[in-house]
């Protein structure tokens, strides 16, 4: 029998230790849901954002039938509502940033509190504050908007679609209007470290703006999408090589763009779920959070952004997959937690809370000795045992081993494997 090395015996004392598991592919498992009221006609939910407390609790915050409400998610407590304007939009828009403890939020319709509501949210977990409704130059109405929270620039959908204001928040409370950047139609704009992503509509067009010189922007591209659809959004990877674009449009695709060369932008790939017809999509990571209509939500691996893969999915509409006008299912999409929480929203005022856990890119689980999916204590006892033992792997079991690919299996394919599990 082969002497026992000091590492292994290392490594055998911390198998008692690990509790997690690595999975290979990503997982959605419902937390918990809350019905809101719908106007009769299945309208009233529409976008939802999230905003994380210093000391670590998540929030959601959802556009619904009377305004804003708040949702403490571990709990599913509703903590506040804000009341919104209600009158002249039929599907109750409303979309929601939040900058530092504010979170704002624009809408389509008039009535009470409209404008760009500020709301306070350093009340939490007691309560909330609606402190300014702000207009600008009869601005009451907007569709969407982004903030570019390294900045402290919101970017807000005019009224009416003829471009978006820069606004600076830089003092919450009290914002200031900066420029109107006119772009013919635009649905969408998506704003980072002064960088302006905008969807346009049935322009059939997406651009790109260096928004260094807030009064003086610099178009870097406008890109044509071939047999367009309604361009409905556009959202950058985490890096900038890559831009996600959605058109909500039957059966128009979910498109991956490289962006590298702003003089050669290209489609590298694309993806649609069984309804086709997407919503939105956001990007984190590796990852396309994507709010389908009645598709539900959806997760894409795209670690390999020319093979795009569907890692994890949840139905929030299970009645149909009908891809018509009038829309149901799901209108929002949220991940951006602290503890693993996926928000959703849908148009009838369904609020979804998902508990979230990320697997390998490209489901390639390299550590899953066994081949059951799953990398945990069972995979570093194989390997112990081959080293120890000269126990025999098949030559699969063997490439899954091989985590460092250095042709060899040793103490740092252990030392590896435990990583992979200790940082799940």
């Amino acid at each position: 029998m082969k002497s026992i090395p000091l590492q292994v015996l290392f490594i055998l004392f911390v198998l008692s230790q690990i509790l997690y598991s690595v999975r290979a592919e990503d997982s959605f498992t419902l937390h918990g849901q809350i019905q809101f009221n719908d106007d009769g006609m299945g309208n009233g939910g529409s976008d939802v954002w999230g905003h994380t407390t210093p000391n670590g609790e998540d929030y959601a915050i959802m556009g619904i039938l009377e305004g804003v409400v708040f949702i403490r998610a571990e709990d599913m407590a509703i903590i506040d509502t804000v009341l919104g304007p209600m009158e002249s939009d039929p599907y109750y828009h409303r979309d929601i940033k939040t900058f530092s403890h504010y979170a704002y939020v624009v809408s389509e319709n008039t009535g009470t509190n409209e404008g760009v509501q500020i709301i306070d949210l350093s009340g939490l977990p007691e309560s909330v504050e609606l402190v300014n409704s702000y207009i600008y130059n009869g601005q009451i109405k907007s569709h969407n908007m982004s903030i570019d929270t390294a900045m402290g620039f919101a970017y807000i959908c005019a009224q009416g679609g003829g471009g978006f204001r820069v606004v600076d928040i830089n003092t919450p409370e009290n914002p200031s209007d900066i420029n109107l950047i006119y772009t013919e139609q635009i649905h969408d704009v998506f704003a980072r470290n002064d960088t302006a992503y905008t969807a346009e509509g049935w322009r059939g067009t997406f651009a790109i703006y260096n928004m260094t010189n807030k009064t003086n922007p610099e178009l870097l591209a406008r890109v044509d999408i071939p047999n367009n659809g309604y361009v409905h959004t556009v959202w950058p990877s985490d890096d900038g090589k890559y831009v996600v674009t959605t058109e909500e449009t039957v059966p128009k695709t979910v498109k991956i763009w490289s962006i590298e060369d702003m003089g050669n932008i290209y489609m590298v790939s694309e993806f649609l779920g069984d309804n086709f017809v997407a919503h939105n999509a956001q990007v984190m990571g590796t990852r396309i959070f994507i709010s389908h209509y009645t598709y539900g939500m959806s997760v894409i691996d795209f670690s390999d952004p020319t093979d795009p893969i569907e890692s994890a999915h949840f139905d929030t509409f299970p009645e149909n997959d009908d891809p018509s006008p009038p829309w149901f299912g799901n209108w929002g999409i949220y991940q951006y937690t602290e503890n693993g929480y996926v928000y959703g929203s849908d148009l009838d005022g369904l609020f979804t809370v998902l508990n979230y856990q990320k697997g390998s890119d490209n489901g390639t689980l390299y550590g899953d000795v066994n081949g059951d999916q799953i990398i945990n204590t069972l995979d570093l006892t194989i390997l112990i045992n081959v080293l120890l033992f000269d126990v025999e792997l098949n030559q699969f079991q063997w490439m899954r081993a091989n985590v460092n690919f250095d042709s060899n299996l040793d103490i740092l394919d252990l030392l590896m494997i435990s990583d992979l599990i200790n940082s799940n």
